[in-house]
Formats: C-alpha cells, structure tokens, sequence
C-alpha cells in the first residue's frame, strides 16, 4: 500500500489541522492560517473578577494566622480548652453552609 498524500482523507485531515493549501495565481501555494491573522484572546469581565478574588484568597490574613498561633501556643501549653457546644454549633453552621452551597 503507497500513501499518496491525495485524496479525501488527506484534504480531510488538512481542514481538520487548519492547513489548508490553496492554489493561487502563478502556481504559488499559501497557508490558510498565514492569512487570518494573529490570534487574539479576550477575558470576560467575570473572569477579571474570579481573578481578583483568588488573587485576594492567596494573601495572607494577620488576624487568622494570630488566632491560629495562639491555639498552637495553648494546645502546646495544655491550656487550650474549648465547650463542647461551641464545636457543635460550628459543625452545624459549616453543615448548613455547605448544603446551601
């Protein structure tokens, strides 16, 4: 069997990779792609704004890394205690969040 590098499938395949060849006036070919341009890409405006906000999510929080270090000290220390309601009602409230969500 000999490719030919003709037929349906190659014509196929060249439309399908955007290489598609013309014949032009004096028997030059050209690249369809050389033609259309450079390519562009445009960001929505919601998309700026998930953007902005990952942005915002990735700094860091001084009043959380605070709280976060005095527990560590405390549970260090032994001294950490904690009501049992306490854990209950943020379990319920992170619950109910989620299902919302």
């Amino acid at each position: 069997m000999q490719i030919s590098g003709h037929g349906k499938v190659d014509h196929l395949a060249k439309l399908l990779l955007g290489v598609q060849e013309t014949e032009s006036s004096g028997g030059r070919r050209s690249d369809a792609r050389a033609q259309v341009g450079k390519d562009e890409v445009q960001i929505s405006a919601q998309a700026k704004e998930l953007q902005r906000i990952r942005e915002l999510t990735n700094q860091p929080d001084p009043g959380r890394t605070e709280h976060v270090e005095h527990v560590r000290r405390a549970l260090d220390s032994g001294t950490y205690d904690v009501s049992g309601r306490a854990v209950g009602d943020a379990l319920i409230k992170q619950v109910l969040t989620d299902a919302i969500l």
